[in-house]
């Protein structure tokens, strides 16, 4: 008989964010990934929201260590906060390292971690646990699918992913390595990103927005062309890079996090600006604004981000007014689309035109969709399924889409934040929950951190357009009741 492995889901079913599980094998812990969440209006008294750790926190002393699929904050925002409390080793490729670093620096617990980095198929023994970091295409580059080989058999996390044939970078999923495990030892579980699972068809491809980039620069020639989109999304700022430059504009970084993540993609190699290119805000005055491309943050008209402010007349450097064009490069996400409309009609107010997804294809998701998901599906051929990553309609449809691919109707386990599965000789099932409420943590407003009971609160992280609304229970339709 072989050594069970229990999965405790901690955060990222259910909701857009909080992305947190832990397996166990041997009485041995390993996390994968541990994000924060961005609260909706219902949480006015939250900045962010974390996952609930008094489970984890228990069992501190038998945790080997962290691996991030990808350095989106709501799959790394989170360490931050459980690292004032113990210490492990967190495993990432070298951007998602680098974008957890600078956070884990500000809080000033870098030197309760260790950070490790792995390359695209590399597998390495942390602990008891045998894993393989297979290279996935997402909107942020080197993101991984996590395989951990168990035990029990063959375990896959497919992190956040879409299927793009052509990707910016080059870098594409390894489908090759999938379907060497599925005809293999065999694909035992897999736990796959659900975000859009409600989106009908394939996901576009990211080089598809840069030639749209391209039209609307052309089309723009004379005014002052301001972006904004994720200042993790290198692949899109590399689009809009290449589309300015090829206008004759220099590129200005606006927002502390777009200059901190351009300066770092540049030192990684990921990013491919020239050094004559890139403008300093301070050295606006020096040129005439229709050969100046500002790239900012404030895509999801967060309160104190650099577009917002120059919505508001309040930027140093940039005042906005009847000679700009204003892109934004994404979506609303779910929560968010009342910040981005008032950011919207504030540009629009001060005389610039507005240009998003709504009018051009100037966004492209980064997850995949309901046909992708069924290629995925088709590949690694999964013995059991169960949908992450997604609210719980996004879970149930993903669900739907596993049988449609015949996994069996029992095999199909939908779960929800605190629930503990095992993984056994005879199959898999719910053995427990743990708690799962939304934590609060205690720097936002000092003292301990506050918890609520969970009930919603749609994430501002990066996202498809999954619904905000629940489904209901397990495969059934009627929500469990907390």
């Amino acid at each position: 008989m072989a050594a069970p492995v229990r999965i405790t889901f901690l955060g990222g079913l259910g909701e857009i964010g909080r992305n947190c599980m832990a397996v166990e094998v041997g009485g041995r812990i390993l996390l994968i990934d541990c994000g924060l969440m961005f609260p909706g209006p219902e949480m006015p008294e939250a900045d962010v929201v974390i996952p609930d750790f008094r489970w984890l926190l228990e069992r501190r002393s038998r945790i080997e260590g962290c691996v991030a699929t990808h350095g989106h904050e709501d799959h790394v925002g989170a360490l931050q906060y459980l690292l004032r409390e113990c210490s492990f080793p967190v495993f990432g490729s070298t951007l998602t390292l680098g974008l957890a670093r600078t956070r884990l620096h500000e809080a000033r617990v870098l030197d309760r971690t260790r950070l490790v980095q792995v390359k695209d198929g590399e597998r390495r023994s942390i602990g008891p646990f045998d894993v393989e970091f297979i290279p996935v295409t997402h909107s942020v580059p080197q993101a991984h699918a996590i395989v951990l080989h168990t035990p029990q058999g063959v375990v896959v996390h497919s992190g956040d992913f879409k299927l793009d044939l052509t990707p910016v970078d080059h870098r594409r999923n390894d489908l090759a390595r999938l379907g060497a495990l599925s005809d293999g030892p065999g694909i035992r579980l897999l736990m796959s990103d659900s975000t859009n699972a409600m989106e009908h068809g394939h996901a576009p491809s990211e080089s598809d927005v840069g030639a749209v980039l391209r039209g609307i620069f052309n089309e723009h020639r004379g005014r002052r062309i301001i972006t904004a989109s994720f200042a993790s999304h290198v692949h899109r700022i590399q689009q809009i890079a290449h589309a300015a430059i090829e206008s004759g504009r220099v590129i200005v970084p606006l927002g502390r996090s777009m200059v901190n993540n351009i300066r770092l993609a540049r030192e990684l190699g990921l990013l491919r600006i020239p050094e004559r290119r890139l403008v300093d805000a301070e050295d606006l005055r020096d040129h005439d604004p229709a050969d100046v491309c500002i790239i900012s943050t404030g895509s999801q008209g967060e309160a104190m981000s650099a577009l917002t402010l120059l919505a508001k007349g309040d930027g140093r450097h940039v005042k906005v007014g009847d000679r700009d064009t204003v892109i934004f490069s994404s979506h609303a996400i779910p929560g968010n689309e009342r910040a981005v409309n008032a950011v919207m009609e504030a540009l629009t107010r001060r005389g610039a035109t507005v240009v998003h997804s709504g009018i051009a294809d100037v966004h492209a998701t980064g997850h995949a969709q309901a046909e992708d998901l069924k290629t995925y599906l088709n590949v690694t051929e999964p013995e059991w399924f169960v949908p992450i990553h997604g609210e719980y309609m996004g879970l149930v449809a993903h669900a739907a889409l596993a049988r449609t691919m015949g996994v069996a109707d029992d095999h199909v386990l939908v779960c929800e934040d605190g629930d503990q599965i095992e993984i056994h000789d005879d199959g898999i099932e719910l053995v427990g929950r743990v708690p799962s409420d939304y934590v609060v943590p205690p720097s936002q407003g000092g003292g301990r951190g506050r918890s609520r009971a969970k009930g919603g609160g749609a994430s501002r992280e990066r996202g498809g357009d999954a619904s905000r609304e629940r489904g209901a229970s397990r495969d059934r339709g009627v929500r469990r009741r907390r």
